[in-house]
C-alpha cells in the first residue's frame, strides 16, 4: 500500500490524538482528520522526483498536541533547490509561534538553518539573524534528511542528519507556554515519520548560554506610538499630525537591545509605521556618533528637524549583507546634540520579514538617556 504524507507549500499540523503512555505520538498523516488550506495537500509520494506542489500557501492543522517541552523528529524532502522547509512548535494560534526551517538553496552557509518566529502573522528572520539565530548546515535536494529538535524552557536545540552534535542552539522569543505541532515550507516540500515525545520540565538536556552584560550605551526603553500609514514617507514630520499619531506608549527592548515592533503590533496595509522617540540631556552643545539598525524603512529626526532616510528592505540577494538583515551598526552618523535636552525621533515603516531596529550610541561621556516620560 503506499503511503500518504503532507505535500504542501506551507503547512501548519497539529493532533488531537492521544499520547501513548510512553509519552510518544507517531503522526498518521492519513487520518481523515486532518485539515488542509491552500496549497496544502494529502498526497500519495511514488517517487522522490515525481511530487509537485503548486505555489501560494498551505496550511493544514489539527487541534489538541498541546506541547511545550520533548523531542520533534521529522523526515524532510524538498524536490526543489530553493525552499523554505521546516518544523512549527508551541503554535498557540497560527498568528504567533515558534518555527526552525532549511533551506536547501543555502546549504553550506551561515543561514542554511534559520530560527524565524512568527509573531502577529509576521515571519521575522530579519530581526532574527547571526551565530545566536542561524547555522551552517548540509541541506540537500530532492533527499530525505532527518531533523530532531528538543525543546526545554526558553531554549531548542536542532540536530540534522542523526548527528548526535546539535547543529543550532537558541534562545527562543516568544512566552513559554504550550502549543500545537506542525511542519511546513516555503515552496514544495514533503514530510514524513513526524514523532512527537512529550517530557517534564524536570528534565534537562539543554544547558543555558550565559547572558550577556548590560551595556548601557544602548537604548532599551523608547516611547512607541500607534501605527499608521506612511510607508513610502509622503507626509512629513507626522508627530506634528495629532489626528494621524493618537499617542504613545513605553515599550521595552529584547535583552539584547533589538526593538520587535511586530511582537506588540499587526502590520497591516494601513498599519505600517512607527514613531520611537527617546529624549537625552547634553552637558553642551556637541556632536556624537549614533549607531542603529532597522528594517524596512527609516527616518531620523533630531530635535524635529529631519537628519537621516534610508532603506533596508528584503532583497534577494547573494551578498549576505544585502539581504536586509537588521544589526547594530549597519548605520552610523553624527547626531549634533544641543546642551540641554534632545528628543531623538525614529520613524520605522515596514513591508515584510520583521519590523524593528537597535539603536546605540558610541560613548554616553556627557549625555544622559532619559528614562522615558509618557506625557511627553
Amino acid at each position: 500500500m503506499k503511503s500518504k504524507i503532507f505535500v504542501f507549500l506551507f503547512l501548519l499540523i497539529s493532533t488531537n490524538l492521544c499520547f501513548a503512555q510512553s509519552g510518544t505520538l507517531n503522526v498518521d498523516f492519513s487520518s481523515e482528520n486532518w485539515k488542509t488550506f491552500g496549497a496544502a495537500a494529502v498526497q500519495e509520494f511514488e517517487s522522490e522526483v515525481s511530487t509537485s506542489v503548486s505555489d501560494g500557501v498551505g496550511i493544514a492543522y489539527l487541534d489538541g498536541v498541546n506541547f511545550q517541552n520533548g523531542v520533534i523528529e521529522c523526515d524532510l524532502y524538498s524536490p526543489s533547490p530553493k525552499a523554505y522547509l521546516g518544523i512549527a512548535f508551541r503554535i498557540g494560534s497560527l498568528t504567533n509561534f515558534e518555527c526552525i526551517y532549511f533551506q536547501p538553496h543555502t546549504s553550506g552557509k551561515r543561514d542554511a538553518v534559520q530560527y524565524d518566529p512568527i509573531f502577529n502573522m509576521s515571519a521575522t528572520w530579519q530581526l532574527y539573524n547571526g551565530e545566536s539565530y542561524q547555522a551552517v548546515a548540509d541541506i540537500p535536494t530532492k533527499k530525505w534528511f532527518h531533523v530532531k529538535i528538543e525543546l526545554k524552557g526558553d531554549f531548542a536545540k536542532v540536530y540534522l542528519h542523526n548527528n548526535p552534535v546539535e547543529a543550532l542552539t537558541v534562545k527562543l522569543k516568544h512566552d513559554l507556554h504550550p502549543g500545537n505541532v506542525g511542519v511546513y515550507s516555503y515552496h514544495p516540500a514533503i514530510f514524513k515519520n513526524l514523532k512527537i515525545t512529550k517530557s517534564g520540565l524536570m528534565d534537562t538536556f539543554i544547558e543555558q548560554p550565559e547572558t550577556s552584560s548590560i551595556n548601557e550605551t544602548y537604548i532599551s526603553s523608547w516611547l512607541i506610538s500607534e501605527p499608521y500609514d506612511n510607508y513610502d514617507f509622503k507626509i512629513e514630520k507626522p508627530f506634528l499630525n495629532d489626528n494621524l499619531i493618537t499617542g504613545f506608549r513605553e515599550i521595552e527592548t529584547e535583552e539584547n537591545y533589538l526593538m520587535n515592533l511586530n511582537r506588540h503590533f499587526t502590520k497591516s496595509k494601513a498599519k505600517n509605521t512607527v514613531l520611537a522617540k527617546v529624549y537625552l540631556n547634553s552637558n553642551k552643545a556637541q556632536t556624537k556618533n549614533f549607531h542603529f539598525g532597522y528594517s524596512d524603512r527609516i527616518k531620523v529626526y533630531l530635535n524635529s528637524k529631519e537628519v537621516f532616510t534610508a532603506e533596508n528592505d528584503f532583497r534577494d540577494s547573494e551578498n549576505y549583507e544585502d539581504r536586509g538583515y537588521v544589526s547594530d551598526k549597519q548605520e552610523t552618523i553624527e547626531l549634533p546634540l544641543l546642551k540641554g535636552e534632545n528628543e531623538l525621533i525614529l520613524e520605522i515603516a515596514e513591508d515584510k520579514f520583521g519590523w524593528g531596529f537597535i539603536a546605540r550610541f558610541e560613548d554616553l561621556e556627557g549625555i544622559e538617556i532619559k528614562k522615558p516620560n509618557r506625557d511627553k
